[in-house]
């Protein structure tokens, strides 16, 4: 007895490899929904929810379907929207509620044409062409379906297309035709095992069972039964589980084992009653009547008979409805019931008529022939191309010919670039050497120069200054005069004792080797008379110790400026900031003094302005000078770290 496979694969194809039941998923989605997140991360969850439920739970996989469409409208998210009418009309096809399905995948295919989405679209078909095959109409069905083969094409999307060709395989079956069913069939699984998708395999397993339950080779069938059965376990798919269970209880009936063929029966029928599949439970309502009817158990068969009837006839299925009505007629043959038995077949053949006419079988016809030229046409195409790309090798090579000559030339030509910048970095590299070297020389010579004031000079004054103060009572001064020119004088002595530390100093301060940088700057400024220039220093993030080098040259080049404006600016109010962060040293010098043109290159011959730019340069950094006369001066310093 024939008997229809569903196959349902109606989701976008990324969730058939990546979204598998398990119970610590919608555990952790459960969490997640309930859980204060944004409404955006909500609606994804409630659609997972609504996946990983759709084949265990009908009523909780629509109830997630719904929030997450109102949450992707409320988002005013169109994909998402989308989606969510596809995910609900998911939910009803697994349990065979097909208006209500048609009604979801007929707005999710609208909605992904108007947003250009092919590929979702396509996906959209190819539903709607499975609902209008469960309905019985097969005409409709394979339109969809070819339509849906067609972009899937045009995207080289090969697993998709074997989605469709399954679809295809068992509308043939469903027409009787199982040699065109097992030309797609083979197609479908080819690939599916190729890319190893396991839901595809399972489904193509199924065709499989079916097509060998039609052409009477029975083990082959369950061989492939089972196939389906193993992989649909670990997905958990309950509604699938549930058609292969009535399938192979099919086949046991065909092997005149009942008992066995009732088991599988009736695990299907639990099954299909936990999900609330009604077609579902129809179908297995009429398998257990004609197992009851092979059993002459006529009473209890006409009672499931009936009941699968009315289930039917709810859901307008005009197939199963025409199997169910020649079900009940040869039932009443049987039992000699010839007025009933003629009523059941005249109710048969009325729906026989507008499902299987002559239309539907030219259109099908006309379909796959349609469908079969443009292949033909495609490869036709291709070989045109392959012909024309061969005609346009010798071209190629003559280009690459001439593109190799280009490289070897921009070879050389790159060769000697490399040269002449290796030059330009030994040179650049001599000056920083010659440059250090200057530096450095210059360095041990303040450092003698302020050894010798302070060990030498400086001492020398500091004797003159104990000897004078020494015989201060043994000299009688006739004059006050004299008096007052040697007070004069020692005054004079301690002054010079002074400026002699105040130089040697400035020209290697202690305090510079001692305490770093910052409170170097801080000692130096110290000593300039306030009423005269207004000093305020700021400093950032130097906290620790610079190189020694990289301190004594910022110093000099601050103290240069410093004196600078000392010197030429007339300022009186001066403001200095020096920072660090992890990419550079920055110190800013502002005056609010007379200023000069600093476009005027001129300017900037002088020695003390030389030396700043030296020192910098030597340090890998820039400084900058920003002056307009009247207006005051900016030096800005930056120095690389690293």
């Amino acid at each position: 007895m024939k008997k229809t496979l569903l196959l349902i694969i109606i989701i976008a194809f990324f969730g058939l490899q990546s979204k598998a039941q398990d119970k610590k998923i919608i555990d952790s989605l459960e969490i997640l929904v309930k859980s204060n997140i944004s409404d955006s991360i909500k609606q994804v969850a409630y659609s997972d929810l609504c996946f990983n439920y759709s084949y265990i739970d009908f009523d909780k996989a629509v109830y997630n379907g719904k929030e997450a469409l109102y949450l992707a409208q409320k988002l005013n998210n169109s994909k998402a929207v989308a989606l969510a009418f596809s995910d609900i009309g998911n939910c009803y096809i697994r349990v065979n509620k097909l208006t209500e399905a048609l009604d979801y995948h007929k707005k999710a295919y609208a909605l992904r044409k108007q947003l250009g989405l092919d590929l979702k679209a396509a996906g959209s078909l190819s539903n709607i062409s499975i609902i209008y095959k469960q309905q019985g109409d097969f005409k409709k069905s394979a339109e969809y379906m070819m339509k849906a083969l067609r972009i899937y094409e045009s995207k080289n999307d090969s697993p998709l297309q074997a989605l469709v060709k399954g679809n295809l395989a068992n509308l043939y079956l469903n027409m009787n035709k199982p040699n065109i069913a097992k030309k797609y069939l083979d197609e479908s699984f080819k690939i599916s095992k190729s890319k190893n998708i396991k839901s595809l395999m399972s489904t193509a397993y199924s065709s499989y069972t079916e097509y060998y339950l039609m052409i009477k080779k029975f083990d082959l069938a369950l061989f492939n039964a089972f196939q389906s059965v193993a992989i649909l376990e670990k997905l958990n798919r309950k509604s699938d589980l549930a058609l292969i269970n009535n399938t192979i209880g099919q086949i046991y009936l065909e092997k005149k084992k009942f008992e066995v063929a009732m088991d599988y029966y009736n695990k299907s029928l639990a099954l299909r009653k936990e999900l609330g599949d009604e077609m579902g439970m129809a179908s297995c309502y009429k398998n257990i009547g004609y197992a009851q009817v092979l059993q002459k158990n006529y009473s209890d068969a006409e009672k499931n008979y009936k009941q699968a009837l009315l289930l039917f006839k709810k859901l307008n299925t005009k197939e199963y409805l025409n199997d169910c009505n020649k079900l009940l007629a040869d039932l009443y043959e049987k039992q000699n019931m010839y007025d009933k038995a003629i009523f059941y077949m005249k109710e048969g053949k009325k729906i026989e008529d507008s499902v299987y006419n002559r239309d539907t079988e030219a259109k099908l016809n006309e379909l796959n022939i349609q469908y079969e030229t443009e292949k033909k046409e495609n490869q036709l195409r291709i070989q045109a191309f392959e012909i024309s790309k061969r005609n346009t090798y010798l071209y190629v090579a003559i280009g690459l010919l001439l593109l190799a000559i280009f490289i070897a030339y921009l070879i050389i030509s790159n060769q000697k670039i490399k040269s002449s910048i290796r030059i330009q970095k030994e040179i650049l590299r001599q000056q920083d050497i010659a440059t250090k070297g200057i530096i450095e020389a210059e360095e041990r010579e303040r450092k003698r120069i302020a050894s010798d004031l302070h060990d030498g000079i400086g001492q020398m004054f500091s004797a003159v200054r104990m000897n004078l103060s020494s015989i201060t009572e043994d000299i009688d001064f006739k004059k006050s005069e004299k008096k007052e020119l040697y007070i004069k004088t020692i005054d004079l002595v301690d002054e010079s004792c002074k400026e002699v530390r105040a130089i040697s100093h400035n020209m290697m301060p202690n305090v510079l080797l001692r305490s770093g940088l910052t409170s170097a700057v801080r000692d130096f400024l110290s000593k300039i008379d306030s009423s005269m220039l207004n000093v305020n220093l700021e400093t950032f993030g130097l906290n620790e110790r610079l190189d020694s080098n990289l301190e004594t040259v910022l110093y000099r080049v601050i103290q240069e400026s410093v004196n600078n404006v000392i010197k030429h600016s007339g300022a009186n109010q001066l403001d200095i900031q020096m920072g660090i962060d992890e990419n550079e040293i920055t110190v800013t010098i502002e005056d609010n003094g007379k200023g000069f043109d600093s476009n005027n290159k001129d300017n900037f011959e002088g020695i003390g302005l030389k030396n700043i730019i030296t020192r910098v340069e030597f340090l890998k950094g820039t400084v900058e000078w920003d002056s307009t006369i009247g207006k005051g001066t900016l030096v800005a310093i930056h120095i690389p770290m690293g």
